[in-house]
């Protein structure tokens, strides 16, 4: 009787400690994006071009479907325009607002792929959607936060689209958001 709440217990404990974890780890890549911008600018360049490799080679030798696959590549070719204007995002940007799209349709192409095919296992299909499906996204979402201290102006917009009203102090994503928020409280 008491061994069943226990394992309940236990297992939103664990939960919860996982996000915890998760959270530590994406703030100090956010930091490590932060403080080597040309670096991540790389890394997201030359993930994309090995993304988009592998899906040619999936194509090629492993018979995956091919509008799934042309999606994709297509997808990870959006995302190399993001490379132009790095570190800065423009949310109101239709090419972003595309690739946001384009991400959730991209996977749940994939989902439906993996679905109707039972011969791949989680860890198979895991290992596939963590370096071709989510790799370059989670990449540009950790490197947001770089457009509010890479310029040494002191107002200059941030990565969000926020001026550094503060000037010279580090930023991120989360503090530009709460700043969007209290402009359009006290505008109110």
């Amino acid at each position: 009787m008491f061994f069943t709440p226990l394992v309940y217990a236990s297992g939103y404990l664990v939960l919860l400690f996982l996000a915890v974890c998760m959270a530590c780890g994406l703030y100090y890549m956010a930091e490590l994006a932060e403080e080597y911008s040309r670096l991540t600018k790389k890394i997201l360049k030359y993930s994309i071009i090995s993304v988009i490799a592998i899906h040619a080679l999936l194509l090629v030798l492993d018979g995956f479907p091919i509008f799934t696959t042309l999606f994709g590549i297509a997808l990870h070719a959006v995302y190399y325009q993001f490379l132009k204007d790095f570190p800065f995002v423009k949310f109101g940007d239709p090419l972003f607002i595309g690739a946001c799209v384009g991400l959730l349709v991209n996977h749940y192409l994939w989902i439906v792929f993996f679905r109707e095919e039972y011969e791949y296992r989680v860890p198979q299909i895991m290992a596939f959607f963590v370096p071709c499906v989510w790799l370059v996204p989670f990449g540009f979402f950790v490197s947001v936060s770089l457009g509010d201290t890479v310029l040494p102006s002191a107002s200059h917009s941030g990565g969000l689209g926020i001026s550094d009203e503060g000037g010279g102090g580090k930023g991120s994503a989360l503090k530009g958001g709460l700043a969007w928020f209290r402009a359009k409280r006290d505008s109110y």
